[in-house]
């Protein structure tokens, strides 16, 4: 009689802490029942296997756009987009040797995007349909791609090469219940009347030609399985309100201002009273830009400011130390073989650190738990008091790189690959804003030259990394200042564009100090457009290249703007 009453109660108390625990997502369980059987169902073809994951995205988005005090746009969109990756062969040498792609890719469009059904309770059977077929088709390209690199290997000189395609990583269970609707409520008309009131303080300036502000919020409930056992729920929330305004200068020159701020939620964007000076001052200055002169083009020694110098590491260093793309012999691995070697200045080091979440209070849009291949996402050292000690990994290994640090990432539809996360620079002989300032005079003097640069604010840039071309750099400046060597007033600038080539600008860089500034951004690259922060503090350059933006081909207009 005890002995049913204990077992009764343990029966009770084991239903008690079912309930408590949070309910297994359906989407995991779906998937990881249906690559169970996908892998049981190929592990019989005369290809079998030996590895498959399935991402899943469930992307809910909402965008309000307002131009001129007016509303432009609203869009909502729910999709739930489904990656898996096949891999045959063997960890030592498989299909994606020669391409980090599981499917082709349309060299305009980039690879087909493959949508579940939102509602799961009702498409189950298209669900699994849909699992299948895409499958299939991977499989089919993944022993093609198989075939065409066992051909290449056997007529090319042999990669030096010798890291295997895929490495082992720890298979990680985690769990995050999917975010309730009351967290991720959007008031879209409320939402509506700021944009309209900010993008309309711009209609006050009779410069300003045309205004647009953008609320973008996006929820992301990202799941990855794979046949390792690796079962992955994270949610992931971008909320950036971005504000564009843009003038005209006479000689038909657009010429835009940007600004922008991002949060994970609502209540970390700024106030209504912070977000209308910005825009009075963005204002005022675009009516300076206007009537600015034209930049000549020009070398010589360049302050740039935090956010602009964070801009320059990215598109100039960072995107040379993701490691995957090393593995390629078309790639220009202008770091691979200068492990332990200087390459930055002594008193520099850079870490990318994509579990920071925050830097002095600010969110960081690199930020993640997870990378695209299950992965944990750690603190990587890439460059120590100057010299260079790691790379961004992937699964895919490197000589002398033999495991992941969980920098895989890639936008919904792609395959991922190395990509950056938060990107923070840091200085040990720091230098005031005063130091610097001097120290660019002195150096400008040095050089012959009556006035040395002050890149204030940059919107971006694009590199190139192979070898069928100039490794160079690009980078687009917006706002731009003559500094004087005999102390007259610095004066804005319009019409450069910043170049170059990143070995020779590395041994240009002679101090670092200032203001530590963020700028937050989303990268393209080939693995399609990914979340990203760089933190820098000023630097300044002994010498940079400027020249003169394309001409401009838009005639002005003949009257003002009513």
């Amino acid at each position: 009689m005890k002995l049913m009453k204990i077992k009764a109660i343990l029966i009770s108390l084991l239903a008690f802490v079912a309930i408590q625990l949070p309910a297994q997502d359906k989407m995991l369980d779906l998937l990881k029942s249906e690559l169970k059987s996908q892998m049981t169902t190929l592990q019989k073809g005369e290809y079998p296997p030996y590895y498959m994951n399935y991402r899943v995205i469930d992307n809910y988005s909402r965008v309000i756009r307002s131009s001129m005090g007016a509303t432009n746009t609203i869009e909502e969109d729910k999709q739930v987009i489904f990656v898996p990756q096949i891999r045959i062969g063997s960890p030592e040498f498989d299909n994606f040797h020669e391409s980090q792609n599981g499917v082709m890719i349309s060299r305009f469009m980039g690879p087909p995007t493959v949508l579940l059904p939102k509602d799961l309770q009702n498409g189950l059977e298209s669900f699994k349909q849909i699992i299948k077929e895409e499958v299939n088709s991977r499989y089919k390209f993944a022993i093609n791609s198989l075939d065409r690199a066992k051909a290449k290997k056997g007529v090319q000189v042999e990669n030096l090469d010798k890291s295997p395609d895929f490495t082992k990583a720890k298979a990680e269970k985690y769990f995050e219940p999917a975010l309730k609707e009351d967290k991720i409520a959007l008031d879209m008309d409320q939402w509506q009347k700021k944009l309209n009131k900010y993008s309309g303080l711009f209609a006050e300036n009779k410069d300003v030609v045309s205004s647009n502000t953008t609320l973008s919020y996006k929820v992301w409930r990202k799941y990855f399985v794979s046949t390792e056992g690796a079962e992955i729920a994270e949610n992931r929330v971008y909320i950036s309100l971005s504000i564009r305004a843009i003038t005209m200068a006479d000689d038909g020159m657009e010429l835009p201002l940007y600004k922008s701020y991002f949060g994970f939620s609502l209540d970390e964007l700024p106030e209504e009273a912070e977000i209308i000076k910005d825009i009075k001052e963005m204002s005022a200055k675009l009516s300076k830009l206007k009537v600015a002169p034209l930049v000549q083009p020009y070398t010589g020694p360049a302050l740039l400011s935090g956010s602009a110098s964070g801009v320059f590491f990215h598109e100039i260093f960072g995107h040379r130390v993701e490691g995957q793309k090393m593995k390629s012999d078309s790639d220009g691995q202008t770091f691979k073989n200068m492990i332990g070697e200087g390459v930055l200045p002594k008193s520099l080091s850079v870490y990318m650190d994509p579990t920071m979440k925050k830097y002095h209070g600010n969110s960081l849009n690199g930020y993640y738990i997870f990378d695209d291949q299950g992965v944990r996402g750690e603190r990587v050292e890439v460059v120590k008091n100057g010299k260079l000690e790691n790379f961004l990994m992937t699964r895919t290994g490197l000589d002398g790189f033999p495991k992941s640090n969980g920098h895989a990432r890639a936008e919904f539809e792609y395959d991922p690959t190395s990509r950056q996360s938060n990107l923070i620079v840091e200085t040990n002989e720091y230098k005031t804003d005063a130091e610097l300032r001097k120290l660019l005079i002195d150096e400008t003097k040095k050089q012959g030259k009556e006035y040395g640069y002050f890149f204030k604010a940059v919107t971006g840039g694009f590199t190139q990394t192979g070898r069928t071309g100039a490794n160079s750099f690009n980078v687009t400046p917006l706002e731009v200042y003559k500094i004087f060597v005999d102390g007259r007033e610095d004066e804005l600038v319009r019409g450069v564009d910043m170049i170059g080539t990143p070995l020779s600008m590395f041994s240009n860089i002679e101090f670092a100090g200032g203001d530590f500034e963020i700028f937050t951004g989303t990268c393209g690259a080939s693995s399609g457009n990914v979340p990203v922060t760089a933190i820098s503090p000023t630097i300044l350059v002994n010498k940079v290249e400027l020249q003169k933006k394309a001409k401009p081909t838009v005639t002005p207009a003949l009257l003002p703007r009513p």
